[in-house]
């Protein structure tokens, strides 16, 4: 069982064991093992999480279908729901089997986080756990605030394009005093450093950095 406290989390602990475990069988245990695999209820979870956001966006967000398209698209892609998954810290959970010897990227985690919430749907329905799903992806928050998902980042890396500079991050975990995690991300123009920005997860810190360093690049 995970143990963080979050609304997204308690909800899913409280579906069956059998389909929390099926969540996390990853395709290479699955085949191994002659069991289910996590892939069909990551399809199911994939088209849940879009009607969820999308229902969102069509009552909260009142825009033209194309930028509906574009902000749903950047709320459900593969970085924001991996640096979900490393929040919550759900890669200890995936069961892979011996002959997995790659990397866990972040398509993984986010197809997991995908499985999560098909086993939700299968345990609740679609009205009980949107309000977890949406509160888990900082949806609310990021439209109340009048920003986009990664909209800095995307902005940074557009001027950079425009003027033909070489943007680089880097990113360092480090413990704060209280014990608890944060991300410091630092970034590279043409490979000198202009700015960092701080955050709980790296996407955050990310948002921080580039946020400065856009600001700096615009006043030079």
């Amino acid at each position: 069982m995970l143990k963080k406290q979050n609304s997204f989390l308690e909800l899913f602990n409280k579906c069956s064991e059998e389909l929390k475990t099926l969540a996390f069988t990853h395709s290479s245990f699955a085949h191994e093992q002659n069991t289910e695999s996590n892939e069909r209820v990551e399809f199911l979870g994939d088209s849940v999480l879009s009607t969820i956001v999308s229902d969102y966006l069509y009552k909260h967000y009142h825009q033209t279908e194309g930028k509906m398209s574009k902000i749903r698209a950047s709320f459900v892609c593969t970085e924001n729901l991996s640096n979900l998954a490393k929040e919550l810290d759900i890669e200890k959970n995936i069961r892979f089997g011996k002959s997995f010897k790659d990397h866990v990227s972040d398509a993984i985690l986010a197809d997991t986080v995908e499985s999560m919430i098909g086993v939700m749907y299968l345990s609740f329905g679609m009205p009980s756990i949107a309000h977890a799903v949406l509160d888990a992806l900082k949806i609310k928050q990021t439209i109340k605030e009048g920003l986009k998902p990664s909209d800095y980042k995307s902005a940074l890396q557009e001027y950079a394009q425009a003027n033909k500079l070489k943007l680089d991050y880097t990113v360092e975990k480090y413990n704060l005093e209280n014990g608890s995690q944060n991300f410091r991300a630092s970034s590279f123009v043409n490979g000198k450093f202009i700015a960092y920005g701080n955050g709980s997860t790296k996407r955050e810190a990310e948002q921080n950095a580039a946020k400065l360093t856009l600001s700096k690049l615009k006043k030079d």
